[in-house]
């Protein structure tokens, strides 16, 4: 019964098997067969397993979790790290922010102990209950597209074995190894959207809509997500170059492209520019896409969209990163380093401005929009400029992108 378990885990770490591993396990059943066929898997491999938990301080029901992942450990003389999240603050999507938090601080935890592989138990039915949830929403191709076996989160690659292999399986394991497990009490609260989604597909199965086949359908949306990816890179090849460090869109070729395309573009240039962790709304990007098809600018998700000459400019708005600051050398509104003749750190980085734009030699010869430059990364000693290396010539000091200009077209295919 462990072998497919184990073969799945094999499929994807192909290759050089990292030194260090870790799994991530709640004491609920999937992560808990996923670190018994772990153990398993390292004793054939040689690598060396570490187990991480994290308590959201949210259930007294977690401490009988966490003890039964803490004797797992000891029954098979693993090295268990429990990490504590303290942030909630009782606004927002409490689930939303637990998952974000949750990643993070696995992330901080396994880049301290030079980790860079964390195993996660997601099944099929987290897929097909996923897939349902958002179909919901009213989901468009990436949406609807399946959870991804393998990605690269916070410096940390995350690793799905489990996708295709649906709960009961892992259930009938455990049983069949005679370990235990902890059934969250939220699985049965009605209130939370994914429990209600376990109900719904009870229902569908009895119309012959399995948890298989929506897991399918997932598997189908990501190969036409992959088409529409190549698509999009090679339309930016053709529309987009960036100048200075700013995204800018042949206005006449970027309307020659399907709608589609040119959605994905922009939310590209977008996501890219403003390091946004997720997209603004389909109906505020459709509101964007129809001004710039006429020739119009506008202002979404921090930055601001500038039509001149025929070119449309995604630039950061200045509004967004006014109180952006930091010294020489380190990043400006995660995207800038900035360097030159010094690194005093009463110098500091901040946005440029309009007023200061205006005593910049030679700024018009750019050819890049005032509003533009105006956002630009420039250093300051008080309220006196030193340099604005993308506004004006400067032989001293340089704006360079952290991961180059060639980083916005590959991350166009880093699904």
């Amino acid at each position: 019964m462990i072998a497919p378990l184990i073969a799945a885990i094999e499929e994807q770490l192909t290759g050089q098997v990292p030194d260090r591993l870790a799994v991530a396990v709640s004491g609920g059943g999937d992560s808990v067969a996923l670190l018994a066929v772990m153990v398993e898997y390292v004793r054939r491999t040689g690598a060396e397993l570490h187990v991480i938990t994290v308590d959201h301080g949210l259930r007294e029901s977690a401490k009988e979790e966490i003890a039964l992942v803490t004797d797992l450990c000891a029954k098979w003389d693993l090295p268990h790290h429990v990490e504590f999240w303290k942030g909630w603050a009782g606004e927002g999507n409490l689930q939303a922010q637990a998952r974000d938090a949750r990643y993070e601080l696995m992330a901080d935890w396994a880049y301290a102990h030079d980790i860079s592989h964390i195993l996660l138990g997601h099944t099929a039915d987290d897929q097909a209950e996923t897939f349902l949830m958002r179909l919901a929403r009213g989901a468009g191709v990436d949406g609807l597209s399946a959870m991804v076996p393998r990605r690269v989160r916070h410096g940390i690659t995350w690793v799905r074995p489990f996708l295709r292999i649906e709960r009961s399986a892992l259930r009938s394991f455990l049983r069949a190894a005679r370990l235990d497990w902890c059934e969250d009490p939220s699985n049965e609260n009605r209130d939370f959207e994914r429990v209600r989604v376990r109900d719904a597909l009870t229902i569908l199965g009895t119309l012959g809509v399995q948890t298989e086949t929506l897991v399918q359908v997932a598997h189908n949306m990501s190969k036409a997500r992959e088409a529409l990816d190549w698509q999009t890179f090679l339309a930016a090849r053709e529309v987009a170059q960036l100048i200075r460090g700013t995204v800018a869109f042949d206005l006449r070729r970027f309307r020659m492209q399907p709608e589609e395309i040119g959605r994905r573009l922009l939310l590209h240039a977008l996501s890219w520019t403003s390091n946004a962790a997720y997209p603004p709304r389909r109906e505020a990007v459709a509101r964007t896409l129809g001004a710039i098809r006429a020739g119009k600018g506008a202002t979404l998700d921090g930055c601001q969209i500038i039509v001149e000459n025929n070119v449309v400019w995604i630039a950061r708005e200045l509004e967004a990163i006014k109180d952006v600051t930091c010294e020489v050398g380190d990043l400006w509104d995660e995207r800038w380093v900035i360097s030159g003749p010094e690194d005093d750190p009463d110098l500091e980085v901040r946005a440029l401005g309009y007023e200061a734009l205006s005593g910049v030699e030679g700024w018009r010869d750019t050819g890049i929009p005032r509003a533009v430059l105006a956002a630009s990364p420039s250093v300051w000693y008080d309220d006196q400029l030193i340099a604005a290396p993308i506004a004006g010539a400067d032989a001293e000091w340089s704006a360079e992108l952290e991961q180059g200009q060639d980083a916005f077209f590959a991350a166009l295919l880093s699904h």
